[in-house]
């Protein structure tokens, strides 16, 4: 493997930190904690971090022991050197990557510099701040969480700066990258409550470096006036008829000469496209998009007060406070028979590429990173390094079904779940959108299933739901990576029935997701499978495969099982 002579090389510097860890043992908790002052003395003094990793680390191990009970497996140790180092360590699922970023972020926080990790979700950022924050306050480091620990609340500047002061911070990606956004728009040096950027371990990083990398932050300021055109330009849209109004394409939606002649008519204007009717020309367009290009539980959601939310594409979680610009927001508002929310004018916006790029030490761990690597190197300048796991694999990856239609596969996957299920095997059904959990779960409660819905409907309870996933007799419906940083653990008895099944239902959109909803079985070397259902008709294929996949679909024209499997596998890696 091309990962096996830098593995080597790591695995040195791990042997290293194991020569001290009789030492380490030996000290009381007093002369141990002590260590954080003798380590900072040491680099004022012209060592660097690299010359007192060693000892740091196994500083780090023991009270990693003393405080949580866990020892670092060697795995886990070598991840956290290739953290330091600034890799993006893929770790499988299970392999303990809360505990391995320990030590990374304890020998950077002793310079006295930011010191940040950034996760999935603000439980998860408040969960790990917790426990693992009793490690570094036993050597005698601050810690706290970025993030409020209710819903709607929000922190002063004073509160947020006393946050971004302790030595390690943990938050998400989306309020660092808003307070990022925040901290530039104070009108006077003494409200900035940012340290400069140093050091960050992205948690996940493939979902916020790839999946969620051109998701644009966005600060709002003075109101535009509102436009009255929404509403006339989503009627117009609703009398259009696709292939003679319209064509649509992938994500690309356009008139047609005839669509653009009925809305001369329409609108009575002599053309669509002169600058006098500009805006006439934008709301036809947001609106044509709106209805063609946004689907309600895919692309957003409504909220409790019946507010539009959008979603994750990837995770299929809700994006509170993130809108879509352009007056697109308000478009899809007057779609599903909303009042438009007020178009705002933008005064300060970042993506998630832009925000990590400005850390002069970035790292990552995740699940799946290997079939990323070059794209992440192109982007972000970082190398992939793969991670062995501490105990082999034993899941078992079953080869994919194929199917013409949705109807056979969805009914194919169920009742294969339900065989497996009344064994008394955990299974975790995974599909791409909410929409797709609710038909499932619809199958499931005929049959008279008990069974737990994870999306972004209920978020809230997304770790409380996925740990409970690998009990005996439990039945999972989950979008593709809802869930991710909480392991399921097996339950009493479920390892000899053959552990956890994941059953996946559609091509996800590409091999990352795919691998990250297998690793959800095979913890740890644990017994358990993974299989997917595919349709010719999921969205990822008929995005990418050949424009007219009917004549397969109505049995017009017969397919093989080798031309199915070539429609359903031709997608971005």
């Amino acid at each position: 493997m091309r990962w096996t002579g830098k593995i080597k090389k790591l695995n040195k510097v791990v042997r290293q930190v194991k020569s001290y860890r009789e030492q380490m043992a030996e000290l009381s908790d007093r002369k141990l904690s002590h260590l954080t002052v003798e380590f900072k003395k040491r680099l004022e003094q012209g060592e660097n971090l690299d010359d007192i990793l060693p000892e740091v680390f196994a500083a780090v191990c023991e009270a990693d022991y003393r405080v949580l009970g866990m020892m670092p497996y060697d795995v886990q140790i070598l991840g956290g050197i290739a953290l330091h180092q600034g890799y993006l360590a893929e770790m499988n699922t299970g392999e303990g990557k809360t505990l391995a970023a320990t030590m990374p972020l304890y020998l950077n926080a002793l310079t006295g510099k930011s010191t940040i990790l950034v996760t999935a979700n603000e439980y998860l950022a408040l969960r790990d701040a917790e426990e693992m924050g009793q490690v570094y306050r036993f050597m005698g480091l601050s810690v706290a969480a970025g993030v409020c620990r209710k819903t709607g609340e929000s922190f002063t500047n004073e509160e947020k700066k006393e946050i971004y002061s302790a030595d390690i911070v943990y938050t998400t990606h989306g309020v660092l990258g808003f307070d990022f956004l925040l901290n530039n728009l104070v009108t006077t040096a003494d409200k900035r409550f940012l340290r400069d950027f140093y050091y960050v371990i992205i948690d996940e990083a493939d979902s916020v470096l790839l999946d969620a990398a051109q998701t644009p932050l966005v600060i709002s300021g003075a109101p535009r006036v509102q436009s009255r055109l929404y509403q006339m330009a989503d009627f117009f849209v609703t009398t259009l008829i696709e292939g003679v109004d319209y064509e649509k394409e992938d994500k690309k939606v356009w008139l047609t000469d005839a669509g653009i002649q009925y809305a001369e008519t329409f609108f009575q204007i002599a053309n669509f496209y002169s600058e006098e009717f500009f805006e006439i020309n934008r709301h036809v367009i947001l609106a044509l998009r709106a209805h063609t290009l946004f689907q309600n539980g895919e692309d957003y959601m409504f909220s409790g007060k019946k507010e539009l939310v959008l979603l994750d594409n990837g995770s299929g979680r809700m994006l509170p406070g993130v809108k879509l610009r352009g007056g697109q927001h308000q478009a899809i508002e007057v779609k599903e028979g909303l009042w438009p929310s007020q178009e705002s004018r933008s005064v300060a916006a970042i993506t998630f590429q832009n925000l990590f790029r400005m850390f002069p030490k970035m790292a990552g761990m995740s699940g799946t990173l290997a079939d990323a690597s070059e794209e992440l190197m192109d982007v972000y300048g970082v190398k992939v390094l793969v991670i062995p796991p501490n105990r082999p694999i034993r899941r078992n990856d079953l080869p994919d079904i194929y199917f013409k239609d949705a109807a056979s596969q969805l009914q194919s996957a169920v009742w294969a779940a339900l065989e497996i299920h009344w064994t008394g095997r955990p299974v975790l059904i995974v599909v791409s959108t909410i929409g797709e959990t609710e038909l499932v779960s619809e199958r499931l409660m005929k049959e008279k299933v008990p069974h737990n819905v994870l999306n972004a409907n209920n978020a809230a309870w997304e770790a409380e739901i996925i740990k409970e996933a690998g009990q005996r007799n439990a039945v999972t419906v989950s979008t593709s990576m809802a869930g991710r940083g909480t392991d399921i653990r097996l339950g009493e008895g479920v390892e000899e029935l053959g552990g956890l099944a994941v059953i996946g239902i559609g091509r996800m959109a590409n091999n990352r997701l795919e691998r990250q909803a297998r690793g959800r079985a095979g913890r740890q070397g644990d017994a358990g499978t993974s299989r997917f259902f595919v349709s010719i008709q999921d969205g990822v294929v008929e995005s990418n495969g050949p424009q007219k996949l009917d004549k397969y679909i109505e049995g017009r024209r017969k397919i093989s099982r080798r031309r199915m499997k070539k429609l359903s596998t031709r997608r971005r890696i």
